[in-house]
């Protein structure tokens, strides 16, 4: 119909995303860049001592377990 305005938006709405949008892969990411950085520091003492895989084994456990701290930390889960 000619002569119509377009709905106007609500006052608040900016449209900013929810405050909960990406966790889930901000979750993921923290736990992967945890177990990849600290496996590869953990592989890297491993050749430099001469041992065979068990720092990169550890470092990839105290990764995960940074990934779970910072997860709680940051994101409040």
């Amino acid at each position: 119909m000619t002569g119509q305005e377009p709905p106007r938006k609500p006052s608040g709405d900016d449209d900013q995303p929810p405050p909960d949008t990406g966790m889930g892969m901000t979750a993921v990411a923290y736990l992967l860049s945890g177990m990849l950085v600290w496996g590869a520091i953990g592989w890297l003492v491993d050749h430099w001592v001469g041992t065979s895989g068990i720092f990169a084994g550890i470092g990839a456990v105290l990764g995960v377990g940074g990934g779970v701290y910072l997860i709680v930390r940051r994101l409040g889960a």
